[in-house]
C-alpha cells in the first residue's frame, strides 16, 4: 500500500502496470517452486542406469498418482528402464502432482512437466501410463488436463501435434473400458515384448512422408497385445443396457490376444529397481521381482486368473540383483504374490540374513509362510506383519477357494509371535456369496483368539488390527457376474464387526468406506460411458458427484452394481478382451462357488 501510494504521487498516473508486474513476478516464483520440488526429488535419487539422450522418439512415462506412490511401483521402473535401453528412445517421468503442487500449477498457469528436464509433457511424441489400480483412472483425466492434452482420442486425432497416448500395467489385464476413450493404444499384457515392437513401428512411421495418425493406429493394431479402442464400438439397447463391443470394420475380429512372456524369456532377465530414493512408501528399498502370476486361484483375486502359470525367477538372478542393490541400500523388497512357495525361499532368506540386508515381502500367505521368512522379517526389524484370514469361517473361506482353516491361521499367527512379531494386522472382507451374520461373528471370534495367542506368547503390549474391505467382483474372476453388496448391507456388516471388535481389549478395527467401494466397483466393472463420467467428476470427485454424473450419462447405478449378471444373457463390457476358453473356465469356478455357498 505504501509503495503503491508513492508510485501514484510521483507519476500522477493510475498504476495500471504494477499489478500486472506483481502477477508476472508471482507466477515466476510459483513456477520456480515447482522446479525446485522437481530438483529435490531428483537430488534424492540414486540412479543405477544411464538414460539415453537425444533419441528421435521422446516418451513421457507417467504414473497416475503422486511421486511417492509411483516410485514405489516396480512396474513403472521396469518400463522406464526398458524404454531408456531401446535405441532411438529418450524417456522421462511424470507424476500426478501433490495437492500442494497442483495448487502451484494452477497459480502459475504452467503445464505439467517431466521430472528429468522440466519439459512440458504435451511436447513429447508419446505419453505413456502404467496403471496399477482402477481408482487412478480419474487421475489420468486430471493429468491430461493439466498437461493441456485433450482428454478424448477423437479430439486428439483432429490435432496434428497431439501426442499418442499409450497405457499398460496391471489394469490392462482387467477392464480398461472406463478409460478406453482417453487412450489411443493399450498394451494388453506384459510390456517386455510389446515395447520394442511398438518403438520400431513408431519410428518407421515418423520417418514416412505421410504421418497420418489413423494410419499409425492401424499399423499398431497389427502388434500382438495391442488394443486400439477407437477401432471398437459399444452398442446399447433402448434402456441403456450394454449389448456388445465390436470391431468397427473387421467383424471377424472378436477378441484381442494378450501378450505374456514365456517362462524361459521371463527367467533370463533380472527385474529390480534402477532408481532408489527415500521418497517412496517403502523408503530407500530396492524392489526385486521373484515371480509373476500365482499358483493359488483365489476366486476374488485377479492374479491367479489374469496371468498364465506362475513363473519364477532363478535364484542366481535374484542374488545378482541383491548384490547390485547392496552397494546402494541395505533394504530390499521381494515382489511376489506367493513368496513363501518360492522353490529357493529358505536359501534366499539365509543369504539376505547373512549379508545383513533387511527384507520385506509384498504379501504373506497364511498357508505359505515358512519360518525362514519370519526369521528374515524379524532380523530386519519388522515388528508388524499382515496376515489375511479373509473371513472367519472355514466353510465361507472355501467359497473363495482359500485353502486353509482357522486352526492353520492361528498356528501361523502363533509362529509369528514366537519369532518376535509384536503387532498383527488381519485383513478381511465382507460380501462373499452366502455370507451370513454367523460368519461375521466367527471373524470377531478369530480376532479374539488371535489376541489371546498374542498375550500368551508375551506380546501383549502389541496390537491386533482387523482391517475389513468389501468384495468387489472383479472382471476375469469367477465372481465377475455377481452383484455387488449393497451400501446399506455393507455398512451393517462393517458396523457389526466394529461393535464386536470394540469388546476385545487390544484389538482395533478399520473398515473401508462403502461409498469408496461403490466408486471402485463402478470403475472396475463399467463400460466406455465411464470415460464421460470421469470427464465430469475429475475436478472434484465427490461421491454425490459420481452419482450425478452417472445419471447425466444415462447409467443406472443400481442396475450396474446390484443386479446379478447372467453369463448367457448379459454381455460384459470386457468380453471382447477375454481370451479363448477363458469364459468356460470361469463358469466352472462359478458353478463350484454356487454349490459351496448353497451349503452354508
Amino acid at each position: 500500500m505504501v509503495c503503491l501510494a508513492l508510485f501514484e504521487a510521483r507519476s500522477g498516473q493510475i498504476p495500471l502496470l504494477l499489478p500486472v508486474t506483481l502477477t508476472v513476478y508471482t507466477c515466476k516464483v510459483v513456477s520456480w517452486n515447482l522446479i525446485k520440488q522437481s530438483d529435490e526429488y531428483k537430488a534424492a535419487e540414486t540412479v543405477l542406469l544411464r538414460p539415453s539422450a537425444g533419441g528421435s522418439l521422446r516418451v513421457a512415462l507417467g504414473y497416475p498418482n503422486t511421486y511417492e506412490i509411483g516410485m514405489s511401483n516396480l512396474g513403472l521402473q521396469v518400463v522406464y528402464t526398458l524404454l531408456n535401453s531401446l535405441p532411438g528412445v529418450t524417456c522421462e517421468r511424470f507424476f500426478l502432482p501433490s495437492a500442494r503442487e497442483m495448487e502451484l500449477y494452477r497459480r502459475s498457469g504452467r503445464r505439467l512437466f517431466t521430472l528429468e528436464t522440466q519439459r512440458p509433457v504435451s511436447e513429447f511424441q508419446v505419453v505413456a501410463f502404467t496403471i496399477a489400480f482402477e481408482p487412478d483412472y480419474v487421475n489420468i483425466a486430471a493429468i491430461l488436463d493439466l498437461a493441456g492434452i485433450p482428454l478424448f482420442t477423437e479430439d486428439r486425432l483432429k490435432k496434428d501435434n497431439a501426442p499418442l497416448i499409450l497405457a499398460g500395467g496391471a489394469v490392462s489385464l482387467l477392464n480398461p473400458e472406463p478409460i478406453a476413450n482417453f487412450i489411443d493404444v493399450f498394451c494388453l499384457g506384459e510390456a517386455e515384448e510389446f515395447l520394442p515392437n511398438f518403438v520400431n513401428l513408431y519410428i518407421d512411421w515418423a520417418k514416412s512422408a505421410s504421418q497420418d495418425k489413423l494410419g499409425l493406429l492401424s499399423a499398431l493394431a497389427s502388434l500382438a497385445g495391442a488394443y486400439i479402442p477407437c477401432f471398437w464400438q459399444d452398442f446399447y439397447d433402448g434402456e441403456g443396457r450394454f449389448l456388445a463391443c465390436r470391431h468397427r470394420v473387421d467383424r471377424s475380429q472378436n477378441t484381442i490376444k494378450r501378450l505374456h512372456l514365456s517362462a524361459q524369456a521371463y527367467a533370463e532377465e533380472s527385474v529390480y529397481s534402477r532408481i532408489l530414493t527415500e521418497n517412496t512408501e517403502l523408503g530407500r528399498s530396492g524392489l526385486i521381482e521373484i515371480s509373476r502370476g500365482c499358483a493359488f486361484n483365489c476366486r476374488f483375486c485377479t492374479v491367479g486368473f489374469s496371468y498364465p502359470k506362475i513363473r519364477w525367477k532363478p535364484l542366481e538372478k535374484i542374488v545378482q540383483a541383491v548384490e547390485e542393490l547392496a552397494a546402494y541400500t541395505g533394504r530390499v523388497g521381494l515382489i511376489s504374490a506367493t513368496a513363501g512357495t518360492y522353490p529357493h525361499i529358505e536359501e534366499l532368506c539365509d543369504i539376505l540374513i547373512s549379508r545383513g540386508i533387511s527384507v520385506s515381502f509384498s504379501s504373506l500367505r497364511v498357508d505359505g509362510l515358512p519360518d525362514c521368512m519370519l526369521k528374515a522379517l524379524v532380523a530386519s526389524g519388522s515388528k508388524t506383519i499382515t496376515l489375511a484370514p479373509e473371513v472367519g469361517s472355514d466353510a465361507l473361506r472355501r467359497v473363495a477357494n482359500k485353502r486353509f482353516t482357522d486352526q492353520q491361521y492361528l498356528e501361523t499367527a502363533e509362529r509369528a509371535f514366537a519369532a518376535g512379531v509384536i503387532n498383527l494386522r488381519m485383513y478381511s472382507m465382507v460380501g462373499l456369496p452366502g455370507e451370513q451374520e454367523e460368519h461375521l461373528q466367527a471373524l470377531i471370534d478369530l480376532a479374539a483368539a488371535t489376541r489371546k495367542l498374542q498375550i500368551k506368547l508375551g506380546r501383549g503390549q502389541g496390537r491386533i488390527t482387523l482391517s475389513t474391505g468389501q468384495l468387489i467382483p472383479k472382471p476375469f474372476t469367477p465372481f465377475q457376474w455377481q452383484a455387488v453388496l449393497g451400501r446399506k448391507a455393507a455398512s451393517a456388516s462393517l458396523h457389526y464387526l466394529e461393535k464386536g471388535v470394540r469388546r476385545i481389549g487390544g484389538v482395533d478395527f478399520g473398515g473401508e468406506s462403502p461409498r469408496e467401494a461403490v466408486v471402485q466397483a463402478l470403475l472396475a466393472r463399467g463400460d466406455r460411458r465411464f470415460s464421460r463420467v470421469i470427464a465430469r467428476v475429475y475436478h472434484e470427485p465427490s461421491f454425490n458427484g459420481w452419482l450425478k454424473a452417472c445419471e447425466i450419462e444415462g447409467i443406472d447405478v443400481k442396475r450396474e452394481l446390484y443386479e446379478e449378471r447372467s453369463p448367457m444373457e448379459t454381455p460384459l463390457p470386457w468380453e471382447h478382451l477375454m481370451p479363448a476358453g477363458y469364459k468356460e473356465r470361469l463358469l466352472r469356478e462359478k458353478e463350484e462357488t454356487e454349490r459351496l455357498a448353497a451349503q452354508l
